[in-house]
């Protein structure tokens, strides 16, 4: 095994820079060479963001973010860490630390209170080491490795600590359009507008050039052994924040450009001059930007991206960025050699997903399947003894594989005589339902806000209008049909009553109004009208009136106290909490008087003639 993971692993020769290396002192100082010119500061002059507009904090939050260190608060963050990671410079795991907390627990909080006070520590403990993870299979360029660091245990707590309160308000200070390790934003989230948006372009048939521009930044890392002056480390638990906050200044150039009539974006649902106007969508540095196919448009883009190089020390990987026309475009190499990248064309992927291809295709999916085959052809030939090999292969060859057991018998519970495992497509329509309650619960996130704007919505908010005439790449048309299976199970715990409708949503019994009274439903004066429309307020404890389209018969009378007596018990009342077995009776008695506003107060005495 370990002969095999080193022929595996084995590096007989790498581009760097274009030039290809073979001698293993070659390899090492070149590597080296070129990580220590990109994350080494050149010095000069760099021209300032200043100007920039960030939304901010408070001060309450501002004055949590520079708290000291509490024990509790260290113990957490170590708590949440990995023990099982590999080990940085000083050679000591994170579990070491988890299991000998006891005995190093005064120290390591004396290392965070001389950190709070003085802001600096001891320069060593940032020491890192780098490893390269290929990307790919065959991976021979140094562009093709993903360099990992590892570092330090006491440095990746102190990180760990500073990245669990940097999360808590990082939301609020970056915008919408990012998706990338901010609490209650996914990445799905992106895909889905970036579809949606496409999926509107075409529906009204405007052509445009669409730049996707996948940034790649070299300048995350420090890489060999010399001082690194710029940069994040992947493998830092504190890098992925401070990134995020780096790409807001992104955000807010493209922005202001907008503003300022140089990009145009896309603009979703409504008329002219109505909607939301989407321009960007950033997941970490996975970045697509919405423009008109005007080469004035894209030349405003590549100067807006030089300065955001320039203020930052970021840079943009060109080779894999490309500009995807959506509809018919004309000039699209022209456009493409105003920015210095390459043509795409749709179908393509975005964030590993389809992007502009037809949900109804199953060929868009085969990149995913691929992907999730190697996976586990690597976990097979890792962990299944060669007995097992030798039946997979036999097994593999038979056209018709003799399965013991129902495949519905696996996918029941263990209880009930299965093994537990999940129906992909109950699990698949389980997600596709996710969305919707996603939907009906989350009140100002961007993606629904998109979704919104371009369907409409309707049930008080708890779902979509319909979806219809789709292009093809419109998620939202399939997910909506699922989401009906959730919506139409779905009971409901009245509040103001102002988003449950009284006829047709399930807040009284086991089934909607409109079902266990047909006949009263067919005279309703309003058929989708609120529970608040139909509750009066006033009086002692309110009561219900509903309308209907004409006096009632005889006959019909019964069906109505039928009605008003079902409904009347709904009417919540907090009896457990009033008679509660701990609450002596006395209590009790007077919080029973007091609900029902009978205890005799002034008022009441002057009500019934007292004074």
């Amino acid at each position: 095994m370990a002969n095999s993971n080193r022929r595996r692993n084995c590096l007989k020769k790498i581009k760097v820079n274009g030039t290809w290396l073979s001698e293993d002192h070659d390899i090492q100082r070149g590597v080296v060479r070129a990580f220590k010119d990109l994350l080494s500061d050149p010095g000069g002059w760099r021209p300032c963001c200043n100007n920039i507009e960030f939304d901010s904090i408070g001060d309450e939050e501002a004055a949590r973010l520079e708290e000291s260190f509490s024990g509790d608060e260290v113990f957490l963050a170590l708590s949440d860490l990995n023990g099982d990671k590999a080990p940085g410079p000083d050679g000591f795991s994170l579990a070491f630390w988890q299991f000998c907390w006891d005995f190093v627990k005064d120290e390591v909080l004396g290392f965070f209170k001389d950190f709070y006070e003085r802001g600096k520590f001891v320069r060593s403990l940032n020491t890192t080491f780098l490893v390269l993870i290929p990307k790919k299979c065959g991976a021979e360029d140094l562009s093709d490795f993903r360099p990992i660091s590892l570092v330090g245990g006491l440095y990746k707590l102190l990180a760990k600590v500073l990245a669990n309160r940097l999360k808590k308000v990082v939301g609020k200070v970056v915008s919408s359009t990012q998706n990338a390790f901010v609490e209650g934003r996914q990445i799905l989230d992106a895909a889905l507008v970036a579809n949606e948006v496409i999926d509107s372009v075409l529906k009204r048939k405007e052509n445009g050039a669409y730049p996707r521009l996948v940034f790649g930044f070299g300048q995350w890392f420090s890489y060999g052994f010399f001082r690194s002056s710029r940069g994040l480390r992947q493998g830092d638990p504190l890098s992925p924040y401070l990134f995020v906050l780096g790409m807001e200044a992104l955000s807010s150039l493209i922005n202001r450009a907008v503003r300022g009539g140089f990009l145009s974006g896309c603009r979703i649902g409504g008329r002219e001059g109505v909607g939301i106007q989407v321009t960007h969508l950033l997941f970490a540095d996975d970045t697509l930007v919405f423009c008109d196919d005007s080469q004035e448009q894209l030349a405003f883009l590549s100067w807006l991206l030089m300065w955001f190089e320039a203020t930052s020390g970021l840079r943009i990987n060109l080779n894999k960025s490309e500009i995807l026309p959506v509809g018919r475009v004309e000039n699209a190499e022209l456009l493409a050699a105003e920015l210095g990248c390459k043509v795409g064309s749709l179908p393509s992927t975005y964030l590993g997903l389809p992007l502009g291809a037809s949900h109804k295709s199953v060929k868009v999916w085969d990149g995913v399947e691929e992907r999730m085959r190697k996976k586990l052809a690597l976990w097979k030939r890792q962990f299944i003894s060669k007995g097992g090999r030798i039946t997979l292969i036999r097994r593999g060859a038979l056209e018709k594989r003799p399965h013991l057991v129902k495949w519905a018998v696996v996918c029941t519970h263990k209880k009930m005589g299965g093994l537990g495992i999940r129906n992909l497509s109950i699990l698949n329509r389980a997600l596709l339902c996710k969305w919707s309650w996603r939907f009906a619960v989350e009140r100002d996130s961007y993606w629904k806000l998109i979704i919104s704007s371009k369907y409409g919505v309707e049930r008080g908010g708890w779902s979509t209008c319909g979806a219809r005439e789709g292009h093809g790449v419109g998620l939202w048309k399939e997910i909506s049909k699922e989401g009906l299976l959730l919506l139409n199970n779905v009971s409901f715990s009245v509040g103001d009553g102002k988003r449950v409708r009284f006829w047709k949503d399930i807040w009284c019994g086991n089934t909607p109004l409109c079902e266990a009274f047909p006949s009263l439903f067919d005279l309703a004066g309003s058929k989708d009208a609120w529970v608040a429309d139909y509750w009066d307020p006033m009086g002692e404890v309110g009561g219900w009136t509903p309308l209907f389209l004409r006096p009632f018969n005889d006959w019909e009378v019964e069906e109505v106290e039928r009605l008003l007596s079902s409904i009347q018990g709904r009417v919540s009342f907090p009896g457990n909490i009033i008679w509660s077995p701990y609450v002596p009776s006395k209590v009790s008695f007077f919080a029973w008087e007091a609900s029902w506003e009978k205890v005799l107060t002034q008022d009441q005495l002057k009500r019934r003639g007292g004074f």
